[in-house]
């Protein structure tokens, strides 16, 4: 008997403990665009099922969660305004006009302001997101897609200038251009800034930027269109999404190598990229099947397809 208690009390030992603060996991909400749908479709992700369609503006690409995943923006390009959603309610509590071809937004960490692409009018707009009103405008280069805030400066890329634009953020002054692929669409980073990735969608690899250099230091060949490119929680791999044969391919950020390649179907159109809370789960929109995958990163296999509105392109992940 005493020894059975021994090895009861070494089992208790090391099993592991559940903190009451640890999200669940496969858990929570998606958030995804729709082209021609004029809606932002929202899924439960436990369940697999879509709750609502929210309405917004014409043509929406984008939509990004604040810091503090109080308020979801949504870029409406044929409106030439953002949609914000309060995501308690899932409604619109404001519009604000910005620039002609709004693609992107992009809120900074601290949460203090938000950076829209206007791809028509090759300008970035910037916006105080407690006011949620426009403060000012940046000329930037030619058709800009996506902004990210990364320190100290802002990495704009620009689809038409196959460069991206450094500002710095303080003074909202363009500090350098860096030349990078054709077609540079979205863009991801390392959570200590040392390193920007650029999807360019016409050159088929993805631009390494060394932020201590200023300079592009690798090309990751991809397949056809790459559209976005993230990295994952645990910084050790980033996922990008090509929509010309509908892939998602998984590079490691050790040896700036393609190490697996997920095919979704050669006319889906795969487009955005979230990752859950966990980095358990990946989810991609699939502008041409109008569905979400959803991918074990264990496994890296799709297990699941949930049907949105049509032309999903961006998505976001709420935490539950």
């Amino acid at each position: 008997m005493k020894m059975r208690l021994l090895m009861a009390a070494a089992t208790l030992a090391i099993a592991p403990v559940c903190h009451a603060a640890d999200p669940p996991a496969g858990q929570g909400k998606v958030y995804a665009t729709s082209w021609f749908g004029g809606v932002i479709t929202t899924v439960d992700v436990a369940k697999r099922k879509v709750i609502s369609d929210v309405p917004v503006g014409i043509q929406n690409h984008n939509i990004f969660l604040s810091p503090d995943q109080t308020r979801a923006w949504v870029t409406n390009n044929n409106d030439g305004t953002v949609s914000i959603i309060d995501t308690a309610t899932d409604k619109v509590i404001k519009t604000i006009p910005v620039g002609v071809g709004p693609r992107h937004t992009f809120i900074s960490p601290d949460g203090l302001e938000a950076f829209v692409t206007n791809e028509f009018d090759d300008t970035v707009s910037v916006i105080d997101a407690a006011a949620m009103s426009v403060i000012g405008t940046i000329k930037v280069g030619m058709m800009p897609h996506f902004a990210m805030v990364v320190g100290d400066r802002v990495f704009v890329t620009n689809f038409g200038g196959r460069n991206v634009s450094i500002l710095q953020r303080k003074s909202r002054q363009v500090e350098s251009t860096i030349p990078v692929g054709a077609g540079p669409l979205g863009a991801g980073a390392t959570k200590d800034g040392s390193r920007v990735y650029v999807a360019c969608h016409a050159s088929n690899n993805v631009a390494v930027i060394d932020t201590g250099q200023m300079k592009v230091i690798s090309e990751i060949p991809t397949e056809p269109g790459p559209v976005q490119v993230t990295v994952a929680p645990n910084q050790k791999f980033a996922y990008v999404a090509s929509d010309g044969r509908g892939v998602v391919q998984k590079i490691d950020l050790s040896t700036n190598k393609v190490v697996k390649t997920i095919r979704i179907g050669t006319d889906a159109g795969s487009h955005g990229v979230a990752f859950g809370v966990d980095g358990k789960l990946l989810f991609i929109t699939n502008t041409g099947a109008n569905t979400i995958s959803i991918i074990d990163t264990a496994t890296d296999e799709v297990t699941d397809t949930v049907k949105v509105a049509t032309a999903p392109e961006g998505i976001a992940f709420k935490r539950p």
